[in-house]
């Protein structure tokens, strides 16, 4: 029988021979034999078909090529309009133009467009009416607050908007914004800066001129007459720290540095006041009235040996403590 395999010869390259062989047995002894590995074995039961020949692929490439290239003169031949053609076609074109005209939108069964449907579903809904309720007030704007009343007996603060209103415990607000003393940021930011209690920004007062500040500060504010005593303590405030500040640069220092300490100084006496008013709270909820009074005492001499704040303590406990 005749065998035909496939093996890699010593050269490295892929050979394909036919070898005599009784059975496949004897093929792989004898392959064996001659060392060879076969990587595949076929029965040869007849002459080989010749394969079929290689086109080269640049012919194929540019036959293709050839064979687009005449369907699409055909194509360009056999659709191309002609010129009279063109012409007549032209005034059935401009007449259909000219005689265009806009449709009318069409209503629907009920007899409303679809614009009156879209302006129908986009109309908001008018609010229903504001309904007073304690801790609960509507600004000019619409806008509605709510915040729970405080204690009975008690006042609480709200800020919200640019305004100040007292709350009461009934729930009534009352509006106590301040009446603007300044109206430039810096001056503003400058009388935050000076009354006890008041946040300031000190990105609004840092970065400046030196000389702009100094010309800022050099004005002193002329009263009115119709200030309150509130507003006069706050003018004399402003006042004080702007004497202050000047004489601080006049020594050599800059505005910039005299800002940034104060503002070290609120943020230091702001968390010292607010640890040991921790401390207080709890020996308050622990029932430990007399040590809390004490720790407060404490807190308070703390305080003043550092140059802070004094220590500040909620109306309730104040009077708790002096009730004792």
């Amino acid at each position: 029988m005749k065998w035909r395999v496939t093996y890699r010869g010593k050269d490295g390259r892929q050979r394909d021979e036919a070898f005599e062989a009784e059975s496949r047995t004897a093929l792989f002894k004898l392959l064996e034999s001659k060392g060879i590995q076969a990587k595949r074995i076929e029965e040869d039961r007849g002459e080989r078909k010749a394969p079929m020949p290689k086109i080269p692929f640049k012919a194929v490439t540019v036959c293709a090529l050839a064979v687009v290239a005449i369907g699409g003169i055909t194509y360009w031949l056999t659709q191309k309009p002609s010129t009279t053609e063109t012409e007549a076609k032209k005034p059935t074109r401009q007449a259909k133009i000219a005689t265009a005209t806009p449709s009318a939108p069409k209503p629907d069964k009920a007899g409303t467009t679809n614009a009156q449907t879209k302006a129908e579903k986009s109309a908001k809904p008018e609010p229903p009416p504001f309904q007073k309720r304690p801790g609960t007030m509507q600004l000019p704007d619409g806008q509605i607050l709510t915040f729970p009343p405080p204690r009975e007996g008690e006042i609480r603060k709200v800020y919200a908007y640019g305004h100040l209103y007292e709350c009461d415990s009934e729930g009534n607000f009352k509006d106590i914004t301040p009446r603007q003393l300044f109206h430039t940021a810096f001056e503003g930011n400058f009388l935050a800066l000076a009354v006890e209690g008041h946040r300031f920004i000190p990105a609004f007062l840092t970065g400046l001129d030196q000389e702009d500040v100094k010309r800022i500060l050099e004005k002193n504010y002329q009263p009115i007459g119709d200030e309150t005593e509130e507003e006069m303590a706050q003018l004399k405030a402003y006042d004080d720290m702007r004497c202050a500040a000047l004489q601080y640069m006049e020594e050599g220092g800059s505005f910039d540095d005299f800002v940034m300490d104060f503002a070290n100084y609120e943020k230091k006496s702001r968390e010292t006041n607010a640890m040991c008013l921790r401390e207080v709270m709890t020996l308050c909820k622990e029932g430990k009235i007399q040590e809390a009074k004490e720790m407060a005492e404490a807190a308070t001499k703390l305080m003043a040996q550092q140059g802070l704040r004094p220590f500040k303590l909620p109306p309730h406990v104040k009077a708790a403590f002096d009730s004792m």
